[in-house]
């Protein structure tokens, strides 16, 4: 069941970071408390919900409490990120750019490891 929640997860973060980010919601993420990153990372949190729904014997009020950990983590995560990016004037031309990319996506993924850790410690998966 945890391998199934992994990929789950990472299918989840690869429709959400990838497929359905617009241009609008990228913008946004380096200015606090912005639309456009508020729903990008509000968006995580929905699939993470689904997921979350779908795999285990919780509750809605739980579900909704992990999709909000992971809304609220990944919007700090690409905040950080994309504030780096911002004041260092980073573009993809630089090797910090990808080097911070790749932080971001470790610690988004880390986040999934986390999520799916508290699930099998409160017996849920």
């Amino acid at each position: 069941m945890e391998l199934i929640a992994v990929t789950l997860f990472i299918i989840k973060h690869t429709i959400a970071d990838y497929f359905t980010q617009y241009s609008w919601m990228m913008r946004d993420k380096a200015t606090y408390g912005a639309f456009g990153g508020l729903a990008h990372s509000g968006w995580h949190g929905v699939l993470t919900s689904v997921i979350v729904w779908n795999l285990t014997i919780l509750s809605l009020f739980p579900v909704i409490l992990f999709g909000l950990l992971d809304s609220i983590m990944h919007y700090h995560i690409d905040y950080a990120k994309s504030n780096v990016w911002k004041h260092k004037k980073y573009t993809p031309e630089d090797q910090m750019y990808w080097v911070t990319h790749g932080v971001d996506q470790m610690l988004h993924f880390l986040t999934y490891i986390f999520i799916i850790w508290i699930l099998i410690k409160i017996s849920a998966i």
